[in-house]
């Protein structure tokens, strides 16, 4: 089984070491975009070229894995790109602007825990992205299209925020009907935007289940 690994804007590969030790997997591909191009890249779409470019066929796969900004590009390779794969799986990827329920970065307990490790990295590499390619994905934004446009099947993971049972998790995302029937919703408990470093374990195996490994 091959799967694709795409981290969110301001984060760097190191950021799926946890989740990758938990999974085991020889055969995945963790592909990082190079300052050089963040920089120059005015749109996503921008970002996905280069990787379409860079990697061509080498992205067909089983399942590509996107966080964030990551999920976006996954989305548009398999609509706008063609690649090959069963499954697209959205990590805390925001198709439109979310509610204030979803706009934070880690639970204040993981924010103790692993904040010396990802505020360093995240005002690290926020310099390194053009002021047009951050716009693009923070304000007024809809990629709701990409959805609409895939005939894979998607799954879309995020955290519960440490509110198991909040009753309005899916209408804060804004998406709306059609595009909620469209995707297939996980939530991991006590995390927040990251759980690839909140929850590890439970990301592995919620990965592991959608995969089908």
């Amino acid at each position: 089984m091959k799967n694709i690994y795409l981290y969110g804007a301001n984060c760097t590969k190191p950021v799926w070491d946890e989740l990758q030790s938990e999974l085991g997997h020889p055969d995945v591909l963790l592909i990082e975009y190079p300052h050089a191009i963040t920089e120059q890249a005015e749109t996503v779409t921008d970002l996905t070229q280069w990787i379409y470019d860079t990697y061509g066929q080498d992205l067909n796969c089983d399942c590509i894995i996107g966080h964030n900004m990551g999920g976006i590009i996954a989305l548009e390779l398999v609509t706008k790109f063609d690649i090959t794969c069963e499954k697209v799986i959205l990590i805390e990827t925001n198709l439109k602007p979310a509610e204030k329920f979803y706009r934070n970065l880690m639970t204040p307990k993981n924010m103790a825990k692993h904040g010396a490790q990802i505020i360093p990295m995240i005002k690290t590499e926020a310099p390194f992205y053009a002021d047009k390619l951050k716009q693009s994905i923070q304000d007024d934004f809809d990629f709701t299209d990409l959805v609409r446009n895939s005939t894979v099947e998607i799954h879309g993971i995020f955290g519960d925020r440490g509110e198991e049972n909040y009753k309005d998790r899916l209408s804060d995302l804004n998406l709306g009907k059609d595009i909620e029937n469209n995707i297939n919703f996980h939530f991991i408990k006590d995390s927040c935007h990251m759980p690839m470093v909140e929850n590890p374990k439970a990301l592995a195996e919620m990965l592991r289940d959608i995969c089908g490994d």
